[in-house]
């Protein structure tokens, strides 16, 4: 059983996608720049996983308050098929059940606080770091 290596997070949005890097050793979870969803999503994911040598991928799984999956589901899981296309490592969904009231709350208690931040990709990223924390706080040993 392997306990350390790089793992990345990710809140799959839209427009953009929350990025979050941590570590199985040390466990915590820290946000990065989010990533427009567009026609090079996954080439720079591609890039964003070699630069961290990341051995596994976290996606945030939606559903809805009574715990079922929602159209919003799916399309994370058919992200992370087609993401599994072009990367031979380990993706693994993790509820993300009310990340992004969370998210905005953390954000909003910062003192360095903005409004902007809820709309340049501050909230994607805190939300896959929140996703990403509950991975690692999650597990007891990872085998990569």
């Amino acid at each position: 059983m392997n306990k350390s290596g790089v793992v990345i997070g990710l809140d799959i949005g839209a427009r953009r996608i929350g990025v979050a890097r941590g570590d199985l050793e040390v466990r915590i979870a820290t946000p990065l720049p989010a990533l427009t969803n567009d026609e090079t999503i996954f080439a720079n994911i591609c890039q964003l996983v070699e630069k961290n040598h990341a051995e596994i991928i976290v996606i945030g799984l939606p559903r809805d308050a009574k715990g079922q999956e929602t159209a919003q589901s799916q399309i994370s899981r058919n992200f992370a098929t087609e993401l599994a296309n072009h990367l031979a490592i380990k993706i693994c969904l993790e509820d993300e059940s009310l990340t992004s009231v969370l998210a905005e709350k953390n954000l909003r208690a910062r003192k360095n606080f903005q409004v902007s931040m809820l709309r340049d990709g501050a909230l994607d990223s805190e939300a896959a770091t929140i996703i990403l924390q509950d991975f690692l706080d999650n597990q007891r040993e990872v085998e990569i």
